[in-house]
């Protein structure tokens, strides 16, 4: 019982570490990157990276489990019952802030790299003819051959820690093409999507890997990996992200030149498009979907992600200052 109630207490003091932490970013890069999660990640990999199925799933379906007990439990309005659930929140608390979490307290790269949140509409133009024009080169080039297997062959080299969902459709629902497990350090894809999304969708899981916990920043380093990659599909699925990306730019400030673009585009790009807005039409609208968005919303808030899950949206600033910079 004596034990219990100091896990338990330990929370307060957690969350006003944490809290520090937040407004310390330098700390963060200087001491926890370098010397706790850097090499916590190469322990993470020696233990889980060889085991085909994810274990991290594992554990959140165990947590989940324990969570309904628990909270079931705690109708009984007992101190013991409070302790517990209370108790286990503390324990997870800190490992997922230990293991990866204080990553999003981290200085991020638009402050390192200056980018700004606005921008004209030419420099939004050049940047999508580009994206345009390497897409089309990239497509005419790629293998028709190519599969699923073949993508997770190439990415997932030794110690990787890449692994497929073994629950694929609930994540499906919530509309949800990978994700990562900061306590296994497992970058997770759903292998039930479009393939053009396959090799986007797993660097972005590999850079939370590599520590970049906020959004945008994430499909940056997938972004910027995949266009530079040796094979071509990989290269194509890069430049397919950031098509859909600017398209969407387009679409929300200037939807009037919208197929403008769309007529510039070679068949298979078009033809892509379509198969993926076909594949995701089946899961839109989800009460998963709705409920999934509005809890990911106020986590993504909570730790440093001001824009919540429009963060995503803001991988576009990203890739502009990409293409201003070449």
């Amino acid at each position: 019982m004596k034990i219990r109630s100091l896990i338990a207490v330990a929370l307060i003091p957690q969350i006003l570490i944490v809290n520090f932490l937040r407004n310390n970013p330098s700390f963060i890069d200087d001491y926890y990157v370098r010397i706790i999660f850097n090499n916590l990640i190469k322990i993470n990999s020696f233990l889980f990276s060889k085991i085909e199925i994810p274990i991290g799933e594992i554990i959140y379906i165990v947590i989940i489990i324990l969570y309904i007990y628990l909270f079931v439990k705690v109708i009984s309005f007992k101190l013991y019952d409070f302790l517990n659930l209370v108790a286990f929140s503390s324990i997870l608390y800190f490992l997922f802030y230990f293991l990866w979490g204080l990553n999003y307290f981290k200085p991020s790269l638009v402050d390192k790299l200056n980018i700004k949140s606005e921008y004209e509409f030419n420099v939004l133009d050049e940047t999508i003819n580009r994206v345009i024009f390497e897409i089309n080169k990239e497509s005419s080039s790629i293998s028709e051959d190519i599969n699923k297997s073949d993508i997770f062959n190439l990415l997932n080299t030794t110690a990787s820690n890449i692994k497929k969902s073994i629950i694929p459709d609930i994540f499906l629902y919530q509309k949800v093409s990978g994700h990562y497990i900061p306590f296994t350090s497992e970058a997770i894809f759903v292998d039930k999507i479009p393939l053009v999304d396959m090799p986007i969708v797993i660097l972005h899981e590999q850079a939370h890997q590599n520590g970049y916990a906020n959004e945008g920043e994430a499909s940056f380093i997938a972004f910027s990996k995949a266009i530079n990659d040796k094979d071509p599909y990989i290269r194509y699925s890069g430049y397919f992200y950031a098509l859909i990306n600017l398209l969407n730019e387009i679409s929300k400030k200037n939807s009037d030149k919208l197929d403008d673009y769309i007529t510039k585009l070679d068949e298979k790009v078009i033809s892509d498009i379509k198969k993926v807005q076909n594949f995701w039409s089946k899961y839109s609208n989800s009460f998963l979907d709705k409920a999934q968005n509005y809890i990911y919303d106020l986590y993504l808030k909570s730790n440093n992600q001001e824009a919540g899950i429009m963060t995503y949206g803001e991988v576009s600033l990203y890739i502009i200052y990409y293409y201003q910079k070449l």
